[in-house]
């Protein structure tokens, strides 16, 4: 079965709502709605997110993620990776982490040998809570995207896919550090 097979017909926006792909209206091209479209579901998505990280962890996002993160870099990681990484300033990065070193979260260490560096990993404590909050994000997710069955989700994913290598072949003729700012 093809993938556009599996997904339901487009439906117009509704003009009077007040999100911006229906102010976009359905004369937009479908270029425009599907961008709109993309950033209104993950705009949905971050906002469910940072309710219940809030409300049943009492933790913001931006912990949340610089926590998953050093979750996956056992051997820890430089301040500058880390802001790298999560897409915030070295400044940003520094009151985050210093919130995370106050609350026993992750342990600040300097680099041997270069002691205006510092090596960022998470403690067993932090470890522990972070992997409890991924197992929740993942029942979150399932739960708010249980509409879409399997194989829908499926052929989503092999669309986003292709849109993904589409942008980045659009971004080939980006200069040097246009492109290192853009996400992966």
């Amino acid at each position: 079965m093809k993938a556009a097979a599996l997904l339901p017909k487009p439906v117009p926006p509704d003009p009077l709502s007040d999100d911006r792909e229906a102010l976009a209206g359905v004369t937009a091209t479908p270029e425009v709605r599907l961008w709109l479209r993309i950033g209104a579901v993950q705009s949905l998505l971050d906002g469910h997110l940072r309710v219940r990280l809030r409300r049943e962890h009492g933790i913001t996002p931006a912990r949340y993620h610089a926590m998953a993160l050093l979750d996956k870099g056992r051997e820890g990681m430089t301040m500058g990776e880390l802001s790298k990484r999560l897409m915030v300033s070295n400044g940003a990065i520094t009151g985050l982490v210093d919130r995370l070193v106050r609350d026993g979260k992750v342990t600040r260490t300097p680099l041997p040998g270069d002691r205006r560096t510092h090596i960022i990993r998470l403690t067993p404590a932090g470890r522990e809570e972070v992997q409890a909050m991924e197992r929740l994000h993942a029942d979150w997710l399932a739960e708010v995207m249980g509409s879409l069955g399997r194989e829908e989700m499926t052929a989503l994913l092999g669309l986003l896919d292709r849109l993904k290598r589409s942008v980045r072949r659009g971004m080939d003729g980006w200069g040097p550090g246009e492109q290192e700012d853009a996400p992966s």
